[in-house]
């Protein structure tokens, strides 16, 4: 077993996270997930249970670090119900460095057999569904060591032993009998820790009792009264100090924020004090967005481990000695709702893990910081996700490169999140994010990316599957060019044509809303159309000239853009009739129309409400082939279901808008 100093020696040289710099420290914690996990899913046996399925309602996790480093002994009581029928055994991951000693089922002696990575508990015999079973599996062995394992036990730099689990995606089979998968929740866990007296044994939850055995040990007692994915369990054991926090969650009650931290932290990360502390504000923070603090009853904290980088054990964040910083404080914490309180539901889902937590750590630095700093953090992430490769929603889940690549999952899932705030509005995206946070079948359960469809588009009140069958389940991004040119023969009425280029059959086309910027001589407006074809002109009237133009100004879709200073179109689009959805619907208290029309002629287009009465005139006179814009201002009006009509010649179109107040 390698000492402590030569991993510290490892991670410091690998991946040197540079709080000063903005941004880095996070890129540094993107990286070293990424190692972590590929060491582990390469040396570790990953056979998934093929046994009788079940629900795990409960485990209490007894383990005892021995004399002889890397080698533990315990026993894992399991309550879980069963869900096949006829069921005669029950299968639990463990991998086959670890030993069964004797098995127990509902306190009577049974057998148990191995296969691979998975033990199979024998029952007296065949059970239906929905029967309550008790398990309890005696073990001790050497979990398997990757270079840097889901069990890690050695020397911190001070001489002091120092032990650390870190089990995401596939590790907490390497050293704890368990249904190691996302989509199986216990109820709640009970993790008694036994150590030296002279080390401290941290975990979830709330330590309940401490035992001083008669051996010059101690047991820790920790009681976590949530429901709790198997990847979540994690203890830690060192010669720790604290300090702490509160969050003043209401006028009379208060909860602790512990930091549990080893000698090394002060002198190599200084501002480790001052960053934990900010995590009260954090707190608040994301309660405004998502709802109370999930675990408020018990704790948050963190605890020192020897990874570069974070990792979101339920209400217990370890954190690498350089990861004492605000950004990934911040990452870590958003985890607790978006990680721990709705899991993703398979690892195909993990972006609904780390794409929000990435997403709104830039968010919480908006809302502290203002604009300005939330650009910058995204500003690396728009670089980043522009190398993704794949969908978002990962396929090939057996390949760690594929799950834990920052670019896909972290980056590219953030800035999704995004391009979907943009689409909906700030209003009605936030508004989604807390009803999604708070959905009683989700929370404290788990997710899958149509549950979060499901509630923008409730929130949103219409189909969002054109945006996630493009961003969530296809590939890639859009390369737009775009030329503008003044129409003289209508005012100052402005010309922009945008093609659309994406590299790939999946899709061929990504529709967005796109903001255009026009500046010109006392003239800066912003409009925005909705780009649905792959060469598209827009007419926008406007009260002055514009000089110029500006394309997706504040950068809120992944992209590249190319401006076509020339404005020559060697071939003009046909154009059809057509009354395409405004935007945004449902809208208040104005909204964009757009309309295109295959001749010149005369045009009228209406708003009226449902007893046929003229709210508005939008346009009436001569209009040139091609695509229109016009804008509808509401105010004034009553909510409700409006109709806006087109008409040229003998051809009629109409839309339905919606007035939400």
């Amino acid at each position: 077993m390698r000492s402590l100093r030569s991993i510290f020696f490892l991670v410091l040289f690998i991946v040197p996270v540079l709080p000063a710099q903005e941004g880095e420290e996070f890129d540094a914690l993107q990286s070293a997930e990424m190692r972590r996990h590929l060491a582990k899913m390469r040396a570790a046996e990953r056979t998934m249970v093929a046994g009788p399925r079940i629900d795990v309602k409960f485990y209490r996790l007894n383990i005892r670090i021995a004399d002889q480093a890397g080698y533990v002994r315990g026993d894992v009581l399991t309550k879980l119900v069963t869900v096949d029928p006829s069921a005669s055994s029950v299968t639990y991951d463990m991998v086959s460095s670890l030993v069964v000693d004797s098995v127990f089922v509902d306190g009577v002696k049974s057998s148990a057999t191995r296969s691979g990575a998975t033990v199979t508990v024998a029952l007296p015999a065949p059970v239906p569904s929905g029967t309550a079973v008790t398990t309890q599996i005696y073990y001790q062995g050497t979990p398997p060591y990757t270079g840097l394992g889901s069990y890690t036990d050695g020397l911190h730099t001070s001489g002091s032993r120092w032990v650390y689990t870190l089990s995401e995606p596939y590790g907490a089979r390497d050293w704890w009998p368990c249904a190691d998968h996302p989509g199986d929740k216990a109820d709640s866990i009970d993790i008694w820790i036994t150590t030296p007296s002279a080390l401290l044994g941290v975990t979830s939850g709330r330590l309940v009792e401490t035992v001083t055995n008669g051996d010059g040990t101690k047991t820790y007692k920790w009681a976590h009264r949530y429901p709790i994915a198997t990847y979540l369990v994690a203890v830690t054991i060192g010669a720790f100090s604290t300090f702490s926090d509160y969050y003043k969650y209401s006028p009379a009650d208060s909860m602790e924020v512990i930091n549990y931290h080893l000698s090394d932290l002060p002198s190599r990360t200084p501002s480790y004090r001052t960053n934990a502390a900010k995590t009260v504000d954090m707190l608040g923070i994301f309660r405004d967005i998502f709802g109370e603090y999930p675990f408020i009853t018990e704790k948050y904290g963190h605890v020192q481990f020897g990874w570069s980088g974070g990792m979101e054990h339920q209400t217990l964040t370890s954190l690498g000695v350089t990861a004492f910083n605000e950004g990934t404080i911040a990452h870590e914490l958003v985890h607790q709702w978006f990680g721990d309180l709705i899991t993703c539901r398979t690892w195909p889902d993990l972006w609904l893990n780390e794409g929000f937590a990435t997403y709104f750590e830039a968010v919480y630095h908006e809302r502290r910081y203002g604009v300005s700093t939330f650009r910058s953090r995204l500003s690396s992430r728009i670089t980043s996700a522009k190398n993704a490769s794949g969908t978002l929603r990962v396929q090939d889940t057996a390949n760690v490169n594929n799950l834990f690549t920052s670019s896909r999952v972290y980056n590219k899932g953030a800035l999704v999140l995004h391009m979907l705030r943009h689409v909906m509005g700030d209003p009605l995206f936030f508004a989604a994010i807390h009803a999604y946070a708070s959905d009683p079948a989700l929370r404290f359960g788990t997710a899958a990316t149509a549950d979060l469809r499901a509630h923008c588009e409730a929130v949103y009140g219409k189909d969002l599957g054109w945006f996630f069958n493009e961003w969530v389940y296809g590939e890639k991004y859009p390369k737009y060019t775009f030329s503008h040119r003044v129409d003289s023969s209508a005012g100052y009425t402005s010309i922009v044509r945008i093609t659309q280029t994406t590299g790939t059959s999946n899709p061929s086309f990504f529709t967005m809303p796109v903001d255009l910027r026009f500046i010109g001589t006392g003239l800066d407006t912003t409009v925005t159309v909705f780009n649905d074809a792959a060469d598209q002109s827009f007419s926008v009237p406007l009260p002055k000239k514009a000089a110029s133009v500006q394309f997706d100004p504040g950068e809120w879709i992944l992209r590249d853009v190319t401006f076509n200073p020339t404005g020559v179109h060697q071939t003009e689009p046909p154009y059809a009739f057509a009354l395409r959805q405004n935007y945004p619907n449902p809208f208040n208290p104005s909204t964009s129309v757009f309309y295109s029309v295959p001749q010149a002629g005369p045009v009228r287009l209406t708003v009226h409400d449902l007893l046929g009465r003229t709210v508005a005139v939008l346009e009436e006179g001569m209009k040139e082939p091609g695509d229109h814009m016009a804008s509808f201002d509401a105010a004034g009006s009553s909510s409700g279901v409006y109709l806006c009509r087109l008409v040229q010649g003998n051809r009629t179109a109409v839309i339905k808008m919606q007035l939400v107040r």
